[in-house]
């Protein structure tokens, strides 16, 4: 019977109804916090936007499939990873609405005070009884002073045996709550924001190039994205420490560049580590650095005297000289096991399988051991420097800030305030006592501190 009738009143609430209980219900909240805290350090210990071939070496391609298929290698732009977010912000604001009203009636309606009844004093938490000697009019103007000193806009209450001030302050401390609630529901609706219109990209800008795109990975693949303007590199610099020995540590890299727009030069600024370059919505990280060689390589056939030369640039492709055959040169190392300066390079000839194997600057005739029909020798090498950027766009970056502004306010409101009320009740006669009482919603050790002064300021003058 008893089921029944639960089910009757279930059934009376509506949908509705019942779906605002079940976005205000605390469980949920807690649910979320943890479900998020937990997405949060599968998401640190996975790494998030790398290579298909870097998680299939560390996971297999079994567990891989998995963990793609639920999308944790990128989950902070997952759909249901938004979803969490958003049933969150929608838990916030149905806790909010369900106890803000009263609050709001209960900061705007008047106080409602009336004077100190013997009724109260029995329930009042903070109580204080003070001998009466002096005489009525300069004990009322002298209390008046002394709640002054804590309390302003005070309130008089007269009846036949007494007189009562009132005072109260901070009624807007109960809202400090909402405003922490408001803080959450900016800083997710800023994160959503980001995580939706934003994106982070990579690019990588030679001394005295000008791009006007950047690389961004989607979906284990680098796609070319414009920019609305072009950024040159006018310079590269890199500064190491001066210490002792052959290793070189590095104390600082710096580029100078320039935003272009129709060929104009608007602006010119100095890229360090934390110190970014923002224009449009996008900002510029100094991220990393290194260099491009150009290699110009010597050909020499057998039975012939001179040299064919030709240029190769690091990671490309060229044909050989007067052959079927290409070259591609792989990387380019200053130190190769202590025989000096060297390239790796890949020989392509037709119908073979290529062919990797090293060519060194200082030895000219290193590359005979490989018992072909030429030798292939490094003539020249051209260095250029190039500054590694992240490129990111956050437009949800301000909204994250208002949030946190409007969260430490919140803290503030909710930890460091608090309603205070005190009654000091004054009798007419004499021969009777004067009853201070107060109450305070929070921060009580702070209220009886200032109450108890008020205590004592008004023992001080008997």
């Amino acid at each position: 019977m008893k089921e029944a009738r639960v089910a009757v009143t279930e059934k009376e609430k509506g949908y509705d109804v019942i779906l605002f209980d079940l976005f205000r219900s605390l469980k949920l909240t807690i649910f979320l916090f943890i479900l998020l805290a937990i997405l949060s350090i599968i998401g640190t210990v996975i790494t998030q936007n790398a290579t298909s071939e870097e998680y299939i070496q560390r996971y297999g391609v079994s567990l891989y499939e998995v963990l793609d298929f639920f999308g944790l290698f990128d989950m902070y732009h997952s759909w249901w990873f938004s979803t969490i977010l958003l049933l969150l912000v929608a838990n916030l604001v149905a806790c909010s609405l369900h106890r803000f009203p009263g609050v709001w009636n209960q900061f705007f309606r008047k106080s409602g005070a009336t004077a100190l009844e013997d009724s109260m004093v029995k329930i009042l938490p903070y109580v204080e009884r003070v001998s009466l000697k002096s005489t009525r009019t300069n004990l009322e103007e002298g209390i008046k002073s002394q709640l002054k000193k804590g309390f302003k806009h005070q309130k008089r209450f007269e009846t036949e045996s007494a007189i009562t001030l009132y005072s109260e302050k901070g009624k807007f401390s109960r809202l400090g709550v909402y405003i922490a609630h408001l803080s959450l529901i900016i800083i997710l609706i800023g994160g959503l924001t980001g995580s939706i219109f934003g994106f982070k990209g990579f690019v990588n800008i030679l001394e005295g190039e000008t791009i006007d795109h950047i690389g961004i990975r989607l979906k284990n693949k680098m796609v070319e994205k414009p920019i609305p303007f072009s950024v040159r590199c006018d310079d590269f610099k890199v500064a190491f420490y001066d210490l002792p020995g052959k290793q070189r540590y590095v104390k600082e890299y710096t580029s100078i560049l320039s935003i272009l727009e129709n060929g104009n030069e608007i602006l010119k600024s100095t890229v360090q580590v934390n110190h970014p370059l923002h224009y449009k919505g996008l900002t510029f990280y100094q991220s990393s650095y290194g260099a491009i060689h150009d290699l110009t390589l010597g050909v020499l056939w057998k039975g012939q005297k001179e040299k064919a030369l030709f240029k190769v640039p690091e990671g490309g492709t060229v044909p050989v000289p007067n052959s079927p055959f290409s070259i591609r040169i792989l990387r380019y190392d200053h130190q190769v096991d202590n025989f000096g300066e060297g390239g790796q390079v890949v020989l392509f000839k037709p119908n073979q399988q290529p062919k990797a194997f090293w060519l060194i600057k200082n030895l000219p005739q290193f590359d005979q051991q490989r018992g072909d029909d030429f030798i292939l020798t490094i003539e020249e090498v051209f260095e250029r420097e190039y500054t590694g950027l992240q490129v990111t766009k956050d437009p949800g970056v301000w909204v994250v800030w208002v949030g946190c502004a409007l969260l430490i306010l919140g803290l503030i409101v909710s930890f460091f305030f608090s309603h205070q009320r005190v009654w000091v009740r004054i009798p007419k006669g004499s021969g009777k006592e004067i009853i201070l009482a107060g109450s305070a919603s929070k921060n009580r050790i702070g209220f009886e501190k200032a109450f108890q002064q008020l205590a004592d300021g008004v023992r001080s003058m008997k």
